[in-house]
């Protein structure tokens, strides 16, 4: 008989252990699972490594914990905002070692390793430094070129990526963890099928006859996700599409505040370590700013009138 997946946040926190590698779902300000990343950055865990496509927020954060040890990963950056401060600085003090690839080169990795194969061909990254400089895995070992044996084409080689725990923000899930997510999913399916652990953090928990009654909406089946999380507004301060939007405002707070270590600090001890739970978090914002996030259900976004509109 099918068993319920689900647990408390600090059961799920407790999988991720020293020097683990992660990869976290999500795009720019969307679907990233902040909620979980604080509950983690709350304890003790060192030297993790990040997998990453885009998770620019969960890097950044665990970068200013002085929690990531290596990242590997095409591109983190804030859209609308910048670099990410700590996590470029960690780099340039030599304190976070990277491995560099594309976007599509990162996919390729974790989409060999979710099926199974030695390498997965592509036809990007050739004849850049992505496949000649060593970060702190030896070229050979991240890609190699090899010579088509059905039409002499040249193409790239890269070898699998298989991170110990993913952890994934998603719409809503049954007990038994087949979730859905709507919107842009980013890479997610190939981030959970790479992954020996999989952590998916929700907005609704919904029966299993719900899930059945719109079966293209479930991304995850229930079978790849270990564990699962009742987790409402578990991507603020980012967004999750059809229920609420980024919260600029904290965002900027942040990335203000990532401009000195002293500063980022001073907003770890406020937003972090100074709040003992996702509830406690979600009740300093206050109700009346998570409400006017909130979108509309059948647009997907927030609508705000133009100026002057009539209402």
């Amino acid at each position: 008989m099918a068993r319920s997946k689900l647990v408390s946040l600090d059961e799920a926190v407790a999988c991720v252990g020293d020097g683990m590698s992660m990869t976290a779902g999500g795009f720019a300000h969307s679907h990233q699972p902040l909620g979980f990343f604080r509950a983690l950055m709350r304890t003790d865990v060192k030297d993790l490594t990040i997998m990453g496509v885009a998770e620019c927020w969960v890097a950044e954060w665990l970068a200013a914990a002085g929690m990531l040890r290596r990242a590997y990963f095409s591109n983190f950056m804030f859209e609308g905002f910048g670099r990410c401060r700590r996590f470029s600085e960690g780099i340039e003090n030599g304190e976070i070692e990277t491995e560099d690839h594309s976007h599509f080169g990162m996919v390729m990795r974790f989409a060999a390793a979710g099926l199974g194969l030695p390498f997965m061909p592509m036809r990007s990254q050739a004849g850049t430094d992505v496949m000649n400089v060593a970060g702190f895995e030896e070229p050979s070992s991240k890609a190699q070129m090899f010579h088509s044996p059905f039409d002499d084409q040249i193409v790239s080689l890269v070898s699998p990526l298989k991170p110990d725990i993913a952890v994934i923000h998603a719409a809503r899930a049954d007990e038994l963890g087949n979730v859905e997510l709507y919107g842009t999913t980013s890479v997610i399916e190939e981030q959970v099928r790479a992954a020996s652990t999989v952590i998916v953090t929700v907005e609704e928990i919904i029966s299993t006859d719900e899930i059945r009654r719109n079966p293209q909406a479930t991304l995850i089946p229930g079978l790849m996700v270990d564990k699962l999380v009742h987790l409402p507004y578990g991507a603020f301060p980012l967004g999750i599409y059809g229920y609420y939007e980024y919260d600029r405002e904290a965002l900027a707070e942040y990335y203000e505040a990532s401009r000195t270590r002293e500063t980022t600090q001073a907003w770890l001890r406020a937003w972090v370590h100074g709040i003992a739970s996702h509830g406690d978090y979600l009740d300093a914002h206050g109700a009346d700013r998570l409400l006017a996030l909130r979108t509309d259900p059948h647009l997907g976004y927030r609508y705000v009138p133009p100026e002057g509109a009539a209402k």
